[in-house]
């Protein structure tokens, strides 16, 4: 018989195998944290545990995601359901792996945004979590674990000064005002020009429309944020 039918083993990937550990072996799905740092090496990525996935492991413990999301470079690479569990890949050319973190696992190592990453990422990804409100959600409990100082400088480098300036607004509106001060401090050391953005790039903005906030955003999207 062969050993994945015995549920010894599973393919969570073509021609890439995981041995299930005995806990799970009556549901026979593992875990994607189990197995995510070997199959990277497998596929030859550079890779890290990103947006909500990224959050729950960085003190926004209540946004625990029905996927496994992860940002990878390279080529395009196929989200799907693999063994029950949902896989959702973001593609980024560049990875700013020194803001990444080795989170412990049962199996080893896995690479995890550190929270000044997740929350850009969350900004840049806002269709991926569930909208603008959802990331504000997140947020208010990633903030728990932001720290905006020179130390991250470099890491605003690899975002658009557009994705920035959403990122200081939302951190107002929520009322994290330290937060936002000193993402503005460090902003304005980019040396980047801050133009008007609309919050919602989706949505049509009226001729009207005028920024009136130090970040230059252009409200033209309202969101609720839910209890936690």
């Amino acid at each position: 018989m062969r050993l994945s039918d015995r549920g010894v083993i599973m393919s969570p990937w073509q021609n890439f195998y995981v041995i299930i550990p005995t806990e799970y072996k009556l549901k026979g799905i593992v875990p994607p944290s189990f197995y995510i740092d070997r199959l990277m090496k497998f596929l030859n990525r550079e890779y890290y545990v990103s947006l909500l996935s990224a959050a729950a492991l960085n003190g926004a413990s209540h946004q625990k995601a029905m996927v496994f999301q992860a940002t990878v470079n390279g080529g395009p690479i196929r989200s799907g359901v693999k063994n029950g569990t949902r896989l959702e890949f973001v593609l980024k050319q560049q990875l700013p792996m020194q803001f990444v973190r080795k989170v412990k696992t049962q199996m080893g190592y896995m690479n995890v945004s550190d929270a000044e990453l997740t929350a850009l990422d969350i900004v840049v990804e806002e269709k991926k979590i569930g909208g603008l409100g959802r990331v504000a959600e997140v947020l208010i409990e990633l903030c728990e674990s932001t720290h905006w100082d020179d130390t991250k400088l470099s890491l605003l480098g690899y975002f658009s000064i557009a994705t920035i300036q959403r990122l200081g607004y939302l951190l107002e509106q929520i009322e994290e005002l330290e937060q936002a001060d000193a993402l503005y401090l460090l902003a304005k050391q980019t040396g980047r020009t801050m133009r008007k953005v609309a919050l919602k790039q989706s949505v049509a903005v009226p001729e009207d429309m005028q920024a009136t906030n130090r970040w230059k955003i252009i409200e033209n999207y309202k969101f609720e944020i839910d209890e936690i």
